[in-house]
């Protein structure tokens, strides 16, 4: 039997050549063989189909009018700098392909050729691609046990929010993060703000995302979808709905999953790409999704022990005060009692989580 791949798990593959009988050609064969197939007469219409849509590879002519294939090369490098370029060219200009090579370009094909052989080259190109994501997949597993770990070993709040914050920005990539937790009282409130200040893509003429304003979110909209949806995944425009002040750059991609424990909404961790190579997939909803149940259960327990210590505090506190009434000559020594006492508490408290991290790191 069989199985056929979903439209949108299809390898998507762009053909820029200004001869349309080879653009048709290749879109027929490599069609027929599973692959999503996209056309562009040149270099300059290669880049509006790469700001609009994500490729996997790229087939490009190496002399093409208005933009050719190495200024192209160029382009693709800031764009979409996880795809592959093949360089099409013929014999007498085989040295500027090898050039294009050491330029970045994955490989490169002598004109005139047999099909056959371009088919190969994608193949060959697009299984190198899959073993190197699916390389990256291992080490974000790793990362994220390591995340998963730090989290559960914490009693802090703050920690808790910050490893959470890190991750997105640095493991995922996200030029901006928004952790939103529930007051208490059935409002939400934005807890966390972190922008990106390394990224390299999200650039505008002012400079990075992080000088730039990012919008602010609209916390009904997100209490609607978490009320029917676990998660959120939008390309594009699609997720301006979610910001009630839209954002000075162009949205690229967001992702937000709720925190929740049991069925009791805790708040929500948002991610957004404004950088257009950036678009989180499916594999970075899930991972997010496990920091984010960790994360659920490491802030109801933060929050558990500082509603412990703070009523620890107060009873000792009140302790002291009934004992200064009950003998005036003893009055001021129970507040250091009960200073001391809080101190104590807190250092036995920092002690547990030092061991308990010692004891997973064994």
């Amino acid at each position: 039997m069989t199985t056929t791949i979903p439209h949108d798990e299809r390898p998507r593959v762009l053909i820029v050549d200004d001869e349309k009988f080879i653009r048709d050609i290749l879109a027929d064969f490599l069609g027929m063989e599973g692959y999503v197939v996209r056309t562009a007469e040149d270099g300059n219409a290669a880049l509006n189909e790469l700001n609009s849509t994500p490729y996997d590879l790229i087939i490009s002519d190496l002399k093409m009018p208005r933009m050719g294939g190495i200024e192209l090369l160029e382009q693709i490098g800031k764009k979409a700098p996880n795809a592959l370029t093949v360089i099409m060219t013929g014999f007498g200009t085989v040295e500027t392909a090898i050039d294009a090579m050491k330029r970045g370009a994955y490989d490169y094909i002598l004109k005139p050729f047999k099909v056959e052989e371009v088919i190969h080259v994608v193949q060959r190109g697009l299984e190198k691609q899959r073993l190197a994501a699916e390389n990256l997949r291992l080490k974000e597993a790793l990362g994220l046990y390591k995340v998963s770990e730090a989290i559960q070993a914490s009693l802090s709040l703050d920690e808790v929010l910050a490893t959470v914050g890190d991750t997105a920005l640095h493991e995922m990539h996200g030029d901006f993060v928004s952790t939103w937790l529930d007051d208490g009282e059935g409002k939400f409130f934005e807890r966390q703000r972190l922008l990106n200040t390394t990224t390299g893509g999200a650039h505008g003429e002012n400079g990075s995302v992080a000088r730039r304003d990012a919008g602010t979110l609209d916390a009904d909209v997100f209490i609607e979808h978490f009320a029917g949806n676990q998660m959120l995944l939008e390309q594009g425009q699609r997720g301006a709905r979610f910001f009630s002040r839209q954002p000075e750059l162009p949205l690229i991609s967001l992702l937000a999953i709720p925190l929740r424990m049991k069925q009791r909404l805790l708040g929500w961790i948002c991610v957004a790409s404004f950088t257009p190579s950036k678009r989180f997939d499916e594999g970075q909803r899930k991972m997010l999704s496990i920091v984010g149940s960790r994360a659920a259960a490491a802030i109801e327990n933060a929050r558990l022990y500082e509603d412990l210590r703070a009523t620890f505090q107060q009873t000792i506190e009140g302790l002291a005060k009934a004992i200064d009434k009950m003998d005036r000559y003893t009055s001021g020594h129970s507040d250091r009692v009960a200073t001391y006492a809080t101190y104590l508490a807190m250092r036995l408290g920092c002690r547990r989580t030092r061991s308990r991290s010692s004891a997973r790191a064994r």
